[in-house]
């Protein structure tokens, strides 16, 4: 069967990477919530180029079990390669992600979907309780508030892998490097509405954990990098601009030194080296407005569809009635 054509109510995706241990228990445990529900769906590993026997151990689960379905990666892409993969094959409407580790509780996917029928495009998980070493803990906390305040989607818990996002939201997303933390802030670009609930969370019985001290670093940049994109990728000349007034500041700096120095004679004809420095400054002024300005005519030319909701997700307000659903 053409899977254009195979609509499902929900898609489970989970990535993996050296889980062998916990992937049995995970898939039988999704496997008993997701049989309590009303709904069609389908299970999908993504192995993310395993190299302890993951692969080999999802093969044996495949063969007795049609709802499952797995994509292999080669070698290992990162965790938003693998998410982003189990996107665009997943066919259902809805879309849950978890973690591959059994940290994530499979019995919270009820809890995401009942949140999603209240009209959210993304339900995320908070793990307010989390069994996780302190030094894993606190520098999260410290990037989940940093996260909020650059981006303006407010939420604890960025981290989380257990989410529930409506499919037309998410697949539109381009996504690369470690950006499946800010899938939300992501989204918020488009108009889709995101909350958050708490969830349970456990501490992990098989296998290491893959997130090690580098990650802080990864995570910072691409704060960075986010907080950009999403206030200023409609307007690029506001955000060149932006980045431009300390180059300004020190333009004007070095130039009143240089003046003074002149004036008062005070560098004993060295006063040539703040007007280099006020030439360098300015340069640095000039380029950043004239890429402001490129950015402005690519955006203009450009097509920025996937920043917009499609009108499936709208809701059509009429003077004291709300008439939810599709257009």
């Amino acid at each position: 069967m053409d899977r254009a054509n195979e609509i499902m109510d929900l898609s489970i995706v989970v990535p993996l990477y050296n889980e062998c241990e916990n992937v049995p228990e995970l898939y039988g445990k999704i496997k008993s919530e997701l049989e309590k529900l009303p709904l069609t769906y389908e299970i999908i590993f993504i192995d993310d180029g395993s190299t302890d026997g993951t692969w080999d151990v999802i093969e044996k689960l495949k063969a007795n079990h049609p709802a499952l379905k797995a994509i292999k990666f080669r070698h290992n892409c990162g965790q938003t390669s693998a998410m982003v993969a189990g996107f665009n094959y997943a066919s259902g409407e809805i879309i849950v992600t978890l973690d591959g580790d059994l940290q994530n509780d499979p019995s919270d996917i009820s809890i995401l979907l009942e949140k999603i029928k209240e009209g959210y495009d993304i339900v995320s998980g908070w793990r307010k309780e989390r069994k996780d070493h302190f030094s894993r803990v606190l520098p999260s906390r410290i990037a989940n508030a940093v996260i909020s305040v650059a981006t303006g989607v407010k939420l604890h818990d960025y981290g989380c892998t257990l989410k529930a996002y409506r499919a037309e939201c998410i697949k539109q997303l381009h996504a690369y490097g470690e950006m499946h933390r800010f899938f939300p802030a992501l989204a918020s670009m488009t108009g889709a509405r995101v909350t958050e609930i708490p969830v349970k969370h456990h501490p992990r019985k098989h296998g290491t954990s893959k997130y090690g001290f580098d990650r802080i670093f990864k995570v910072f940049s691409d704060i960075l990098a986010m907080s950009l994109i999403i206030r200023f990728s409609s307007t690029p000349l506001k955000g060149f601009v932006f980045c431009a007034i300390p180059f300004l500041f020190l333009t004007f700096c070095f130039g009143l030194m240089g003046c003074l120095a002149v004036l008062l004679d005070f560098t004993k004809g060295k006063d040539t080296i703040f007007f280099i420095a006020t030439a360098l400054s300015g340069m640095g002024v000039i380029h950043l407005i004239t890429l402001g300005v490129i950015g402005e005519l690519v955006v203009s030319t450009s097509d920025l569809t996937h920043t917009r909701l499609p009108e499936t997700t709208k809701k059509t307000i009429t003077i004291g009635k709300d008439q939810g659903g599709s257009n």
